[in-house]
C-alpha cells in the first residue's frame, strides 16, 4: 500500500533532503535519513521515502510532501505519534493517510509555493530564518518590476547550479509577488510547476543586486540571453521555506 504525509523541517539541522553517500567514516544526517530511520524503528522494516523535491542544506520546509510503500495496513495516527517522538526535534510530520498505489509525491505536484524572507534592520530572534540585509538602501518598486522578468516559460540554467542529470532546466513560473510584513520584514512569494537547484536563491539574490543598484534594470533578461557577465548575488539559504507542495 501506498502513504503519504506532509512533512516540516528545519534546514540547518540537516545536510539538505536527500540522503548523502558516505565519506569514509562520515555519514551526513540529510532529513529523510533522519526519517527513514524513525519510520525502520517504528515498523520494523526499511522503508524508502520519496519526496517533492530536493532542498538544499539549510532550506527550511513547512509543507514538503513524501510518499512510501509498506505491505500492510497503518495505524496512521499511531504511526505519526511515533515518528514524531522518534525523530528529532527538528523534523516533524503530520497528515499521513493512506493514498492512490499510483501517487507519487514528485511527479503528480502542479506545482511548489516558496517564500524568501528578508530582514532589512538587524535581528536576533529570526535570523535562522531570513536574510538580513541590513543598512542597504534597496528600490523594493524596482526590484518587483525586475521580478516579473521571470514570470512565465524560461529556461532556468543560468539561474540555477546544474546537476547534470540531463533534465531539462526550463520552467513555469506563475506567482514572484513581495510583500511586506512590517517595517523591516519583506517576503518573497514564489511559485512555478518545478524549480531547480539554488535557482529561487539565484533569483532572489539577482533582484537583490538590481534592488540596491549594482546593476540596471533589465539584468535578469540579459542573464536570461546569456549577455551578463558580471558576479551575481546568491542569497543564503536560511531565508527560503517550501511552503507547499500543490496537486
Amino acid at each position: 500500500m501506498r502513504y503519504r504525509f506532509r512533512c516540516e523541517y528545519l534546514g540547518s539541522a540537516y545536510f539538505g533532503w536527500q540522503e548523502q553517500n558516505e565519506h569514509g567514516k562520515t555519514k551526513f544526517v540529510t532529513v529523510q535519513s533522519a526519517l527513514e530511520e524513525a519510520f525502520r524503528i517504528a515498523l520494523r522494516t526499511p522503508i524508502d521515502l520519496v519526496a517533492a523535491g530536493r532542498t538544499d542544506t539549510g532550506v527550511h520546509a513547512r509543507g514538503q510532501m513524501v510518499h512510501f510503500d509498506y505491505d500492510g495496513e497503518i495505524d496512521c495516527q499511531k504511526l505519526m505519534r511515533s515518528i514524531n517522538g522518534l525523530g528529532k526535534r527538528t523534523v516533524k510530520i503530520r497528515e499521513l493517510e493512506i493514498c492512490a498505489p499510483d501517487f507519487h509525491s514528485r511527479y503528480d505536484a502542479v506545482s511548489r509555493y516558496y517564500v524568501y524572507t528578508l530582514f532589512t534592520r538587524p535581528v536576533a530572534l529570526l535570523r535562522d530564518f531570513g536574510w538580513e540585509i541590513g543598512h542597504l538602501p534597496v528600490d523594493y518598486e524596482l526590484m518587483e518590476r525586475e521580478a516579473k522578468s521571470f514570470l512565465g516559460e524560461h529556461d532556468f540554467i543560468r539561474f540555477c547550479i546544474p546537476r547534470n542529470d540531463g533534465k531539462s532546466t526550463v520552467c513555469n513560473l506563475t506567482r514572484f509577488e513581495l510583500k511586506k510584513v512590517n517595517d523591516y520584514i519583506s517576503e518573497w512569494h514564489i511559485q512555478g510547476n518545478r524549480f531547480l537547484h539554488r535557482q529561487v536563491r539565484a533569483m532572489v539574490g539577482t533582484l537583490f543586486d538590481v534592488g540596491r543598484k549594482r546593476y540596471p534594470a533589465g539584468t535578469v533578461n540579459e542573464i536570461f540571453a546569456d549577455k551578463f557577465k558580471g558576479e551575481r548575488t546568491m542569497a543564503p539559504p536560511q531565508g527560503l521555506v517550501l511552503e507547499d507542495v500543490l496537486y
